[in-house]
């Protein structure tokens, strides 16, 4: 569609302001009339370059200014339609931004088309007229906005939402160019604060009103404007979303954050507020602690002690640094215990939410825990640093909440199919098993905005959630440490036709920090894994989770071969074993022929404080099983392919883990 010539649409505007004034409004007529003489002595017929000669003179809005103060609102309407082009072309004079928000200010009452063509105004002077919208002008644009957004139009109401936060945006937009301009992205030193820029001291006002009214607290930029908590929030979320990288650079920003926000967010969580500002604040929590934990490391450290004791009220600290608590005026004091009881679920299923979020991305967990847990060099003793320890203990007590999951694995995994069999009805029937099918929500309780009231949920939705939190632990473990076997192959056994083992080098494993994080963490994880793995094998899950189960056993039997953790390696390795095979079948014609005992692994159901699994490496049942009936099902074999993966990738390193990978070979082979 072809663009409309700017001089065309003007003269034409004019020419019908003119009209509609003459009589009672002759002022508008000889100011129209002044403004057609300019545009018909304009030479250029591009609207480019007629705007660049209106821009120059204050006389091309006088008309339209003085359209909008008759309050009349046909003539307000066409002043406010011509304002809006003036305004997309550019073709205002710098000197007349302030007098054309003014002008708008005084027309916002006219009716809900002028609003939204008012609203559409602000954004392009905020961002289209570099360097003239700072400071009063822009607070002047801000109080457009907020005035128009309490309106009772829901049209308008939410068109003035969306264009504050655009403008919010914007406003942080243009210090990442005046940071560029004087070469901040280069240099650490410039992240002390410079109030003197102009783009600079704009954000940090904005930034700092927004933290003063979601306290409810008066403002000192954009004056005597109350605004609703939930918008302020998203405004927040908004500038963190888009520019956390800015605020990092700008110490100003950071002690905003530090001294107003972070304060707030605590006591919040001291507080049962509803649903809708619940979500807000923990989607900021979630943002803290994504992309500002080095920053403001001492917040973020609270925020995850917070989470953790909302998804396990029963959790205590062990007097590490994860026992303090900011104070509303900022700084830290000792803390009791930040969370009350009796919160809405809401609460337990947000702060799951967020958790599965930070253990499910591998590189910020490991830089969590690089920084709060693995820190050789602090002051507290090692023992004391647990802040990733308590969260993942807090999320594998909520994996096996539910002991009703599990049903009777008598005749092997359940919700298995029987080789050259039918599965049983029971089993086939999809609401029997545990998935993502009836186990989830279709939109994750932290993403529904625009509802008032919490959704219905599955009631395994909390022990899903922390589940496969815990395999993408897994995940992320042999996301880091796998791709560096393969670079890095230290075998302990001559070359052999067998598949060789990978295990990393002594002096990797001390040089490099990935390495050495991911190696500290696997030690502080797996005791908690393996307690959730026993707990899933026996509960009756769908295809898909249950691939998920061997494929991350697998990656943690090869990742803890890889670091040389033996008792790791076994102990996931052994239950692979021990669910190879139908167990109560075999036991039962053991204890007919009387010879020797079964298999076994040592069940950890539960972790008490402190306690760590521990395993057993029995002696599996040697007695042939040539001629018996037994019936291996799938998911049987698929544990039994498990094993065998394993045994190849940590051939030359198995040394006695040999013995029970053969038995249990030999085992199946006879069945």
């Amino acid at each position: 569609m072809a663009t409309t010539n700017i001089g065309a649409l003007l003269l034409a505007e004019l020419q019908t302001l003119s009209t509609e004034a003459r009589r009672k409004h002759p002022e508008i007529k000889e100011a129209a009339e002044r403004v057609i003489v300019v545009l018909r002595g304009i030479k250029a017929t591009g609207s480019v370059e007629i705007a660049s000669e209106l821009a120059k003179s204050d006389e091309a809005i006088s008309p339209f200014v003085l359209g909008c103060k008759t309050n009349n609102h046909k003539l307000a309407s066409i002043s406010v339609q011509c304002l809006q082009q003036l305004i997309s072309h550019r073709a205002v004079s710098p000197r007349s931004i302030a007098q054309t928000l003014s002008t708008l200010n005084e027309v916002i009452h006219l009716g809900v088309d002028i609003q939204v063509k008012i609203l559409q105004m602000v954004l392009p002077l905020v961002t289209m007229y570099d360097g003239c919208v700072y400071g009063e002008t822009l607070v002047d644009a801000f109080h457009l906005c907020l005035a128009l957004q309490k309106s009772r139009d829901p049209i308008v109401n939410n068109t003035a939402a969306a264009i504050l936060r655009q403008v919010v945006v914007a406003v942080f937009d243009r210090v990442v160019a005046e940071d560029r301009e004087h070469n901040d992205d280069e240099q650490e030193d410039t992240r002390e604060s410079d109030m003197t820029r102009k783009y600079a001291k704009d954000a940090f006002f904005v930034l700092q009103d927004l933290c003063l009214w979601a306290a409810g607290s008066d403002t000192i930029f954009i004056l005597d404007e109350t605004v609703d908590q939930g918008l302020v929030l998203d405004l927040i979320e908004s500038v963190l979303v888009n520019h956390a990288a800015v605020v990092a650079r700008h110490t100003s920003m950071l002690q905003i954050l530090r001294e107003r926000l972070a304060p707030f967010v605590v006591g919040f969580f001291a507080e049962k507020a509803p649903f809708t500002l619940a979500v807000r604040c923990i989607r900021i929590v979630w943002l803290f602690i994504r992309d500002l934990h080095v920053d403001l490391a001492p917040e973020c450290e609270m925020f995850l002690s917070i989470l953790t004791r909302l998804v396990d009220p029963g959790i205590t600290s062990k007097g590490g640094r994860s026992s303090v608590s900011l104070s509303r005026s900022g700084g830290m004091q000792p803390s009791k215990t930040v969370l009350g009881s009796g919160f809405p679920l809401f609460y337990r299923v947000l702060a799951m939410e967020i958790l599965r979020n930070t253990l499910r991305d591998a590189q910020l967990l490991h830089q969590l825990y690089a920084q709060f847990d693995g820190d050789s060099n602090a002051d507290t003793d090692a023992e004391d640093c647990h802040v990733i320890a308590d969260v993942l203990k807090a999320v594998g007590k909520v994996a096996a909440e539910r002991p009703e999951l599990r049903v009777s694995n008598s005749d092997g995994i359940p919700g298995a199919q029987a080789v050259g069999g039918l599965a049983s009805e029971s089993e086939s029937l999809d609401s029997k098993q545990v998935g993502a099918h009836n186990c989830s929500l279709r939109t994750e309780m932290h993403k529904l905005l625009d509802k008032h009231e919490p959704p219905l949920m599955p009631e395994p939705y909390l022990a899903y959630l922390a589940f496969t939190a815990l395999l993408g632990v897994a995940d992320g473990l042999a996301e880091h440490v796998l791709p560096l076997c393969t670079q890095n192959v230290a075998c302990s056994a001559p070359a052999t036709n067998l598949a060789p083992g990978s295990v990393l080098s002594s002096s990797l494993t001390l040089t490099d920090t990935r390495v050495l994080t991911a190696k500290q963490l696997l030690l502080r994880s797996w005791p908690v894994l393996l307690s959730v793995y026993t707990f899933y094998l026996v509960v009756r899950l769908d295809d898909l989770l249950f691939g998920q189960i061997m494929d991350t056993m697998q990656k943690l039997v090869q990742v803890s071969g890889a670091f040389e953790l033996n008792e790791a390696r076994d102990g996931f390795l052994l239950l692979l074993c021990r669910n190879c095979l139908p167990q109560a079948a075999i036991a039962d014609h053991e204890r007919q022929l009387q010879q020797g005992h079964r298999a076994t692994l040592s069940p950890v159901d539960e972790l008490e404080d402190g306690a760590e699994p521990k395993v057993h490496a029995l002696p599996l049942v040697t007695t042939s099983l040539s001629g018996v009936t037994f019936t291996m099902n799938t998911r049987q074999i698929e544990c039994l392919r498990a094993v065998v993966a394993c045994a190849q990738y940590l051939a030359s390193v198995l040394g006695p883990m040999w013995y029970p990978v053969l038995v249990t070979l030999q085992q199946a082979e006879e069945l």
